[in-house]
């Protein structure tokens, strides 16, 4: 597991495909890319955020009765949802969530959905868990439902039969009881978590991480070897970063590229032919 190169630092990331405090630090994670490049690499590892959404549940839930205690804590689920919006202003849209019911208790599937592609499609596997993310979050979409996860694969170019087989084999639960043993044996008891590596040496941190604690992370661990590098914009540069996205908001291109403002963002992407095609327009309208 140890990262045995001293050029690198690789992070671990603990999380959940359901997490919006994972989707709001998607801009973070973008500065991380834009400003150490190769210097850093970055691993999902899925921790099974609700094994069964009853540990979450309380006994206001079922104040009107068992039969309206999913909508009631699917209410509740919302309101935290949307009080995470401010880590980073990544846009989350929650009037009509519907993400647990009685025979959909856990987000398990989300977490399999994203080993299934990380083992078939390894290069789709990070736009495949943005895109899941953003049909929870954004979109508001079932993605506890098999047929929802299908065709968010489709979305991003998956071929469904294929999706299919890799996430009802015994290679996908098995891998994925890897990332769950992997958890225990670190005894990370919350979500997001950050496991990072550089040669012998380790460091784990539980909790939400902006773009100043994981310079300030990497520099103790690596003795002041790896530090981040401002990185040049330009046109072919902005198209580059966007063109290898299915969807990127106007907050993350601002962390990216260290820019004043979203306007400044709007801007820049008018400079260029067809770039409003990889952003997408409900982030465009939450916070432009």
């Amino acid at each position: 597991m140890l990262n045995d190169k001293t050029h690198s630092v690789l992070i671990y990331h603990f999380t959940d495909p359901m997490m919006g405090l994972t989707y709001e630090s998607e801009p973070f994670l973008r500065q991380l890319e834009t400003h150490f490049g190769k210097r850093v690499r970055l691993q999902f590892v899925m921790g099974g955020l609700v094994r069964d959404v009853a540990d979450f549940m309380i006994a206001d839930d079922f104040k009107d009765g068992k039969e309206h205690a999913f909508i009631r804590y699917n209410a509740r689920l919302a309101k935290i949802y949307e009080s995470e919006q401010s880590i980073s202003g990544m846009p989350i849209k929650m009037d009509r969530l519907n993400l647990f019911a009685e025979n959909r208790r856990s987000s398990i599937p989300l977490n399999l959905a994203f080993k299934a592609v990380e083992r078939i499609y390894p290069d789709k596997a990070e736009h495949f868990l943005y895109r899941l993310r953003y049909a929870t979050i954004v979109e508001q979409r079932i993605t506890t439902d098999e047929s929802e996860l299908t065709q968010i694969a489709l979305d991003v170019g998956i071929d469904k039969a294929k999706f299919m087989q890799a996430y009802q084999s015994d290679a996908t639960h098995n891998a994925l009881q890897h990332d769950f043993a992997l958890r225990a044996k670190l005894g990370i008891r919350a979500l997001p978590a950050y496991l990072f590596c550089y040669g012998d040496k380790q460091r784990l941190q539980i909790g939400v991480l902006n773009f100043a604690d994981f310079v300030q992370i990497i520099d103790h661990l690596s003795d002041g070897k790896i530090s981040p590098q401002s990185p040049i914009l330009d046109e072919d540069t902005l198209q580059n970063f966007i063109q290898k996205r299915p969807l990127v908001a106007l907050t993350e291109i601002r962390h990216a590229f260290c820019l004043a403002d979203n306007q400044t963002v709007t801007n820049w992407l008018d400079k260029i032919p067809n770039a409003w095609q990889w952003v997408g327009q409900d982030l465009i309208k939450s916070v432009a």
